[in-house]
């Protein structure tokens, strides 16, 4: 099975808006480090980066809940991207909107609080699903993207998975 004809055209526009933005934020840091070829000190550099940032997040036309608790923001992006994310991918989605943040930081964040949830049936129907031996190979989404055999439906999947077991 090819794997493009499990993403959606919507998807792919999020995912290029995505990374276009992350792009945008990595160009201007590098401007900022070679300006004149003149060595930047670190702080010019999380200035330029913070302004830049915030730039581009203020720009930014969704309605991501900035401002409403971890699950919240993890719930709404697992509903705005439609399908099984893993706690990268969700992390780094979070990195756009929460820039004093690290990814490893926010892996943890991500995996504590949806574990938690998950654990607590804190949120209706939220699955994890097991699609490789890797420690790191669960994927996190909702019970009305499987089919009735309990097979993830193709516009849901993971993007780097065919074969899905279920946990």
């Amino acid at each position: 099975m090819h794997i493009m004809s499990n993403i959606s055209l919507l998807n792919l526009k999020k995912e290029k808006a995505s990374l276009e933005r992350k792009l945008t934020i990595i160009n201007l840091m590098i401007d900022a480090y070679s300006e004149d070829e003149v060595i930047v000190k670190e702080e010019q550099i999380s200035m330029s980066f913070q302004s830049a940032i915030s730039d581009i997040v203020v720009s930014l036309d969704d309605d991501f809940p900035i401002n409403k608790k971890w699950l919240d923001q993890i719930l709404y992006l697992l509903d705005d991207k439609e399908r099984f994310l893993s706690n990268h991918e969700l992390a780094e989605s979070l990195m756009l909107y929460h820039r004093d943040c690290n990814i490893d930081k926010l892996k943890r964040k991500v995996s504590v609080i949806i574990s938690a949830a998950f654990k607590n049936q804190t949120i209706k129907d939220l699955i994890k699903v097991r699609v490789s031996k890797l420690p790191q190979g669960n994927v996190w989404g909702y019970k009305k993207w499987l089919d009735e055999d309990g097979n993830i439906i193709k516009r849901h999947k993971p993007y780097m998975e065919d074969k899905i077991l279920k946990e």
